[in-house]
């Protein structure tokens, strides 16, 4: 970092390398979802986007998705059209408004999120075994914590 762009302020240098950090992280992710949805003919990107809807707790519009995702509705439509024509997710039409339909996935996509899920859970388990659960209970709630904020 050059060093003629940090600040007095300890705490906002800690947080613009904490971003930093979550960036590389990010791009390290989507990798490694890329590398382990691959195989089920997905993405990354459409493996979230099918989680997402999957972990629905009603039934949801692509608005609501994007929401809860923090991305831009017309990337999640995009990505909502993709998984539709490969029969992953259908839509359902919507009584409380006739222009949003409701997305669920299908079958066949619960199975191939459970399949997914397998490889996700021994990735996880990979990786955990190398830093302790503390660690990354209090680095889970960091992340949370300045989510929320912005």
């Amino acid at each position: 970092m050059n060093s003629s762009r940090k600040t007095a302020n300890t705490a906002a240098d800690a947080v613009v390398e904490l971003i930093s950090q979550s960036f590389r992280l990010n791009s390290r992710l989507q990798a490694a979802a890329d590398r382990m949805a691959r195989d089920a003919g997905l993405t990354g990107t459409r493996w979230q986007g099918l989680n997402a809807v999957a972990q629905a707790t009603r039934p949801a519009t692509i608005s609501d998705i994007a929401r809860w995702m923090g991305l831009a509705r017309q990337s999640v439509q995009q990505v909502a059209n993709a998984l539709a024509e490969d029969k992953l997710i259908a839509y359902q039409s919507n009584p409380k408004h006739q222009r949003a339909p409701l997305v669920v996935v299908t079958k066949k996509a619960a199975k191939l999120l459970e399949q997914l899920d397998e490889q996700r859970y021994a990735w996880a388990r990979a990786v955990a075994t190398t830093l302790p659960v503390a660690d990354i209970k209090v680095a889970s709630e960091i992340l949370r914590t300045v989510r929320e904020k912005l």
